[in-house]
């Protein structure tokens, strides 16, 4: 009987292994379907000029800027809004919209015309980079994103 046992431990501890991998490669989720799972808030804004440090902007932001939220669809469409409070109650509540695509192997976003790097994008957290050059200086925008 112990035999018989032993016997069947090897085969056991491959399939118990097989089935936690297949479990755990399952459950991840696209980086398009964490995108365009919910709606994007801006939770921090900084600037770095050439080599400098990174400076956060954030606290210039209107507190009615704040609530904004950026919906990235299925569709490749990308959506700013002014969410629940507006600057201006004039203000359309769609502020812009375009499109969106990854490029290099899904490690940039082209949206609202521009390439970003994505540095960061998780089931909680998008952070992008984006680099534009003035008067041969590179100027960096980094923009981090919560649910």
């Amino acid at each position: 009987m112990l035999k018989a046992t032993l016997k069947r431990i090897p085969l056991l501890l491959f399939l118990f292994v097989i089935f936690n991998s297949c479990k755990k490669n399952g459950d991840q989720k696209s980086k398009t379907e964490m995108l365009t799972q919910k709606d994007w808030v801006m939770s921090k804004y900084e600037l770095k000029t050439g080599n400098g440090q990174w400076i956060d902007e954030t606290q210039y932001w209107q507190d009615c800027s704040k609530d904004d939220r950026f919906v990235f669809r299925t569709n490749k469409t990308v959506e700013q809004n002014e969410g629940a409070t507006k600057c201006d109650a004039s203000d359309p509540q769609v502020v812009d919209t375009d499109s969106w695509e990854f490029t290099d192997n899904e490690t940039k976003i082209i949206w609202f015309g521009r390439s970003s790097v994505i540095e960061q994008l998780n089931e909680t957290t998008l952070t992008v980079t984006t680099t534009d050059n003035s008067g041969g200086t590179n100027i960096y925008e980094r923009i981090t994103f919560v649910h």
